[in-house]
């Protein structure tokens, strides 16, 4: 991180939120920045996860301060004395963290002086990337009182404009608890289609050929090749060419058993069971023969309990298990 200049620490020491860390808020500074710039790179994408995932601090800083930043992108054009000042201390282009401490300052000199005050509905522009790695589970609080439940290994991107909010599933799974705004529509795109509330709290899943959706409260739209409406307790899915397919009947309690941190299985294909539970470790678990995909699996499983479940299975079907190495299990015929 770059080292603050005199005239930054001046204009932090006048920022009116006192329940941010100065520290931490400085970095979280650095990655608005950052990232917005044409020089990021996906290392810097990489660190600036990894500095996510070390406070849940930092990602509540950094969302207030995306939501004020952005709020700025309203006032371009506009010929003030505040913003002219906060624009001064824009610093040419450089492949540096330096370049960052003046763009700091202006962000600073904005935050300092309160863009709210400016732009009432500031969360109406606000664009942020979130993820987790294997195995975390994390909630973000959006600005309009939404909710995302991130799963395990999942990364969406949300805008925010005056029209519409919008997220993109890029990869993973989200459970989204919405606050319904008829005039600003909630829109999540995964794959080759895309999913609008209507006033709920749904779950989509985005896999390698197929895209899940399951509805626990209210209803949503589905938009593919077609458009369906999704009730309360029903489970849907289209496939990566935006094709509505057959999906087995399943309770959505139990598809979003991941919540409670469970999985839960009714005669499942074995193959699709060590798909879900290598979703949440960091170990490779493949059969020795494609055949024994077709065997069945039923049953409610710990996520956090990856040997449980397997000498469970292992003891419910006919297989046993091999450890080639530490990080690799493989299931065969006994």
């Amino acid at each position: 991180m770059f080292s603050l200049c005199p005239i930054h620490s001046v204009f932090l020491k006048t920022m009116p939120s006192p329940e941010l860390k100065n520290k931490s808020r400085d970095e979280a500074i650095d990655w608005v920045l950052k990232l917005r710039s044409k020089s990021v790179t996906q290392e810097d994408r990489q660190a600036f996860i990894s500095w996510l995932a070390k406070d849940p601090e930092h990602r509540q800083i950094y969302e207030r301060l995306v939501v004020r930043w952005e709020g700025l992108d309203r006032l371009k054009g506009a010929d003030f004395p505040l913003r002219n000042k906060a624009l001064s201390y824009r610093p040419p282009v450089r492949n540096s963290w330096h370049q960052w401490g003046g763009l700091a300052v202006a962000a600073s000199v904005f935050l300092a002086l309160g863009v709210s005050f400016f732009i009432p509905e500031v969360w109406k522009s606000s664009d942020a990337l979130y993820s987790t790695h294997h195995g975390q589970h994390y909630t973000i609080n959006l600005a309009d009182g939404s909710h995302l439940e991130l799963n395990s290994d999942t990364e969406v991107h949300v805008h925010f404009n005056y029209w519409k909010r919008s997220v993109k599933l890029v990869r993973g799974e989200v459970f989204f608890s919405v606050v319904h705004d008829a005039d600003h529509p909630f829109v999540v795109t995964a794959a080759n289609g895309q999913i609008e509330d209507i006033g709920t709290e749904f779950d989509v899943y985005l896999q390698a050929d197929k895209v899940l959706i399951g509805v626990q409260e209210g209803n949503v739209r589905v938009n593919a090749n077609e458009s369906r409406d999704l009730s309360a307790n029903q489970l849907l899915a289209y496939n990566r060419a935006g094709e509505f397919i057959d999906q087995p009947t399943e309770a959505v309690e139990n598809f979003t058993a991941w919540r409670q941190g469970q999985l839960v299985f009714d005669d499942r294909r074995l193959d699709e069971v060590l798909a879900e539970l290598g979703r949440y470790h960091n170990i490779k678990l493949s059969l020795a023969s494609s055949a024994l995909g077709n065997l069945k699996v039923s049953g409610r499983f710990q996520i956090d309990r990856l040997n449980s479940a397997l000498d469970i299975i292992t003891s419910t079907l006919p297989i046993t298990i091999q450890h080639p190495s530490a990080d690799e299990v493989v299931l065969r015929k006994r």
